[in-house]
């Protein structure tokens, strides 16, 4: 079966993978794989008193809780009773964002943070708050309050979770929650990293295509984002502020990484208006980590820009790419190398995927935020963090695909090259590319001419078969013979060529004789006709210029010379040898032996 029509029968496999594998990575992010509390831990969602503004409520769940949007000045208090039950090393942990945070118990300040980042003017990142509780025998009972003093416009319009219990064990009960994006977003990272290897040895040694390499930049930023905004860097450094920024430049860079990435690879996309938005998608990173940096508007500020350019650039570039997709499908089609499915369509297909989880989860978000109770922080982006694989597993396959069409396509212009310098009754090559190498050829070098005898003799007495199967097996033996050969070629009817490069003195010598071997050798078993030939040969040092053409006139010179010596026995011998054993009578009929 050919490569193609395997790849036709196989190519439609893609869809029931993409579909597969998020289904085992839901499975894989449920609970049914959760680890159970070493001592205790769990969610303290009921009991607090919580006031915001005009707003108060008692002994409410902080789930769903409708508090409003929190803007800048803004103070949000929470208080409830502590529980009193025994737990090993106990603590409060919860998140905060863009607020300072202080927690007191009867009155008495038992922890702070953000205080630093107001006295620089800086923005406060996302945070997560351990309160060490210490001996329950002491506090247990006791009502513990939590003030966020907020200092950003629209940081928040909800209340997290807050958990209770031995601190191992609430670090643990909240990553197993968070399992599916860190699986994801660790793989797609290290993915990038292979792809930019790749990418760099290709694009040093095989080219200058950078799709590849934004490849790489799509899956950093896709994986990278999705780890910073599950807060998964907050478990393995204290470096906050530095992840923080890289949540928001990996998630302002992903339009960039995916517009030039389709750009690249379709030349089809380089247009004027498609140069203009790579601009701006470059630029808005650039500008808006600058002005963060300079201390005029904070970096979060942008987030809804950003929602906005990228549904934008969707909508303007997604039906260019399919009305090329599906152009470049049309021209597949009609051509050989057609596999049943492009490496486009492909692509499409991810970036579709992508697109549509993504497009959910941004309106899921402005909308949690801004209309919905509980607000924002129960909003995650698992939709976007599956699209984000389906895209980047796309982009791998769409690499294969490509690959595979580049490898037919070369090979078909190989097969074309090889009908058209190709001797199609001896299989060496013709005389249109003896031509071509000999224009090219440089260094050094040994050249061989060989004249086939008595090849009209064959014809004119046994018919041209005959003289085909003759020319055939000269030409086998001489593939056996100069099997290491640059050029071996059929220049005329019995004319041959072969070019030797890098010859020792003696190459030639030795070659030839090899030659005269295999010919009596076959000669031996040949009842029909006999093989002869004779040579000439020559070294690109015997010639001043080292002209190719100066030193096949000599190997022809010789080779002539040399047929003037023998043709005559030869051809005496040959013609016995047929009308002894294979000449008909005159009446038709061969002589009985």
């Amino acid at each position: 079966m050919r490569l193609r029509d395997y790849l036709h029968i196989n190519v439609w496999l893609l869809p029931v993978l993409l579909v597969l594998i998020p289904v085992i990575l839901i499975l894989f992010g449920s609970t049914f794989m959760t680890t159970p509390s070493t001592y205790y831990a769990t969610i303290l969602n009921d009991g607090w008193s919580v006031k915001h503004g005009d707003f108060y409520a008692e002994d409410v769940g902080l789930k769903n809780l409708d508090i409003g949007t929190a803007n800048k000045n803004d103070v949000v208090i929470i208080s409830r009773i502590l529980p009193t039950e025994y737990v090993p090393s106990a603590c409060l942990m919860f998140r905060s964002i863009q607020s300072a945070v202080s927690a007191t118990i009867d009155d008495k300040v038992i922890y702070s943070f953000g205080d630093k980042y107001v006295e620089k003017n800086e923005l406060i990142p996302k945070h997560f708050n351990y309160i060490p509780l210490g001996d329950m025998n002491e506090v247990g009972g006791k009502r513990i309050t939590i003030t966020f003093r907020v200092f950003e416009d629209n940081a928040f319009s909800g209340l997290s979770e807050i958990y209770y219990g031995n601190r191992h064990d609430v670090e643990l009960a909240y990553i197993q929650k968070r399992r599916l994006p860190f699986f994801i977003g660790g793989f797609l990272t290290l993915f990038a990293f292979l792809l930019l290897t790749l990418s760099s040895y290709l694009y040093m040694y095989h080219g200058h295509d950078l799709s590849l390499i934004f490849s790489s930049i799509i899956s950093f930023t896709l994986g990278a984002y999705n780890l910073a905004f599950n807060d998964i860097f907050c478990f393995i450094s204290d470096f906050e502020v530095y992840f923080c920024l890289l949540e928001y430049i990996t998630l302002y860079s992903v339009p960039f990484a995916i517009i030039t990435f389709l750009v690249s690879s379709h030349p089809e996309l380089n247009s004027s208006l498609n140069k203009t938005l790579i601009g701006i998608n470059a630029l808005f990173p650039i500008i808006t980590l600058a002005l963060h940096l300079f201390k005029v508007v904070h970096i979060n500020n942008f987030v809804s820009t950003l929602h906005v350019i990228a549904l934008s650039e969707a909508i303007m570039i997604l039906p260019q790419l399919v009305l090329n997709v599906a152009r470049h499908y049309n021209e597949q089609k009609k051509t050989s190398e057609y596999t049943g499915k492009t490496s486009d369509s492909v692509l499409v297909l991810g970036l579709l995927i992508f697109i549509i989880c993504s497009v959910i989860d941004i309106i899921k978000y402005n909308v949690f935020k801004f209309f919905v109770a509980g607000g924002e922080v129960s909003v995650d982006i698992n939709f976007m963090t599956i699209g984000a694989l389906c895209f980047v597993l796309c982009l791998f396959v769409f690499y294969f695909y490509h690959g595979i069409e580049h490898i037919n396509a070369v090979y078909m212009k190989e097969h074309l090259e090889g009908l058209a310098y190709t001797d199609s009754l001896t299989g060496l090559m013709n005389r249109a590319k003896c031509m071509q190498y000999m224009a090219s050829v440089q260094g050094n070098y040994a050249i061989i001419s060989l004249d086939m005898d008595n090849l009209k003799t064959v014809n004119d007495s046994l018919g041209h078969q005959e003289g085909d199967r003759m020319l055939s097996s000269f030409a086998d033996i001489l593939k056996q013979t100069f099997a290491g050969a640059a050029l071996i070629g059929r220049t005329g009817g019995d004319e041959f060529l072969v070019a030797i490069e890098n010859p020792s003195p003696t190459t030639c010598e030795k070659l030839v004789d090899n030659l005269n071997f295999r010919i009596d050798t076959f000669n031996k078993t040949e009842t029909k006709f006999k093989l002869s030939s004779s040579c000439g040969y020559a070294y690109s040092n015997e010639v001043n210029d080292k002209d190719a053409n100066s030193v096949f006139v000599l190997a022809d010179n010789r080779m002539y010379a040399e047929k003037q010596i023998h043709h005559a026995s030869k051809l005496d011998r040959f013609v016995s040898d047929i009308l002894g054993s294979s000449l008909p009578e005159k009446g038709g009929e061969e002589d009985n032996v």
